[in-house]
């Protein structure tokens, strides 16, 4: 694909919709020229702030234009597959909204449609955009944490109660898509959960969950939208150094030089081989605040999204990753409904 300006529709402009179409309506060399809407409300706020965009209330439309290259999917998680199918089988390279969709089967169909076509397919997992994140995979690939022991995360708030799914698969997408990226893109080998409907019956509004890969590592993911404060923060625990996480705070990442060290007894043989020749010494050093030049990630991956298009390069949150993490999502959600454990 050339450097000519990118024409795209985007199916769905709700909840988290505007914040997708301001930032590819913003993009050089990219034109939005539909937006597909049933909603009245959300008709006349396209049309008075992204006048440059046709609204129209059927995908039918977009399917049968040509000019139209890709499709933006902003909708409920529910709709994501068959909007997805619809638009791949039309010939649009597509950018869906996190998840990819809401089963194993229907992502790998995803998957070789979009294969079968040659058409990228790219989910909107946009914490693998930000800055923050990055750095933290990078002090990992230079071992500066050293061994990594286990990672975990929150993502709290009182916030929008959905009807349609729980807390999990709303809310720890997002989680779920940093911990792979972490670990190199390896799925885990088990997953236990537990979670309660308070508010809906069936629908949980609290969700913890644990992941175990094969070296060992664990990764806890806590996500509920009853909690009182805003929390989205992530902690590595490595054995020569931990980092937070914390996207809600201005120190995105924070380096703590603490661990517990296991040094010989002085005064005593020096036996590798015996454990009890060991003593237990806590390490605490310095706190780094390192500097990251933060930009908007879904700017970044808007951007991301339309090289792609145009080197055809495969997309960091491409099939793959975005397969697996709705591999983790659905075997969560089993451990959570059955109360076993899950292997992958």
């Amino acid at each position: 694909m050339s450097d000519k300006s990118i024409v795209l529709a985007q199916i769905g402009c709700g909840y988290w919709g505007p914040n997708v179409l301001r930032n590819f309506s913003a993009q050089p060399s990219c034109r939005v020229k539909y937006v597909v809407e049933i909603n009245p409300e959300r008709q006349a706020y396209v049309r008075t702030n992204f006048p440059q965009s046709e609204v129209v209330s059927s995908l039918e439309t977009v399917l049968r234009d040509p000019e139209v290259e890709a499709a933006v999917i902003a909708t409920p998680a529910s709709s994501h597959y068959d909007f997805a199918k619809q638009t791949l089988e039309a010939g649009k390279h597509t950018f869906v909204e996190k998840p990819l969709a809401t089963s194993t089967e229907e992502a790998d169909q995803l998957v070789r449609l979009a294969a079968e076509r040659n058409k990228i397919l790219m989910a909107g997992h946009t914490f693998l955009y930000n800055a923050a994140v990055r750095y933290a995979r990078e002090l990992l690939a230079t071992e500066q944490l050293g061994e990594l022991y286990y990672i975990y995360s929150q993502r709290l708030n009182l916030g929008q109660v959905r009807s349609d799914v729980n807390a999990w698969w709303n809310l720890a997408p997002h989680d779920v898509s940093i911990l792979l990226y972490l670990m190199n893109d390896e799925l885990p080998v088990s997953v236990t959960a537990q979670g309660v409907s308070y508010i809906q019956p069936g629908i949980e509004d609290v969700v913890f969950a644990t992941l175990k890969w094969a070296n060992g590592v664990i990764g806890h993911i806590h996500v509920s939208w009853l909690d009182p404060g805003k929390i989205r923060k992530m902690t590595l625990v490595g054995s020569r150094k931990m980092v937070v996480y914390d996207d809600v705070s201005d120190d995105k990442i924070a380096i703590f030089d603490k661990g517990v060290d296991r040094v010989p007894k002085i005064g005593e043989r020096m036996d590798y081989d015996d454990p009890h020749k060991f003593q237990l010494v806590h390490r605490t050093g310095d706190i780094l605040l390192p500097k990251i030049n933060f930009q908007e990630p879904l700017k970044t991956e808007a951007s991301h999204f339309l090289e792609c298009l145009r080197s055809g390069n495969p997309p960091l949150t491409g099939p793959k990753h975005a397969r697996d993490v709705v591999a983790v999502l659905e075997a969560t959600q089993r451990a959570l409904t059955s109360g076993q454990p899950v292997n992958l």
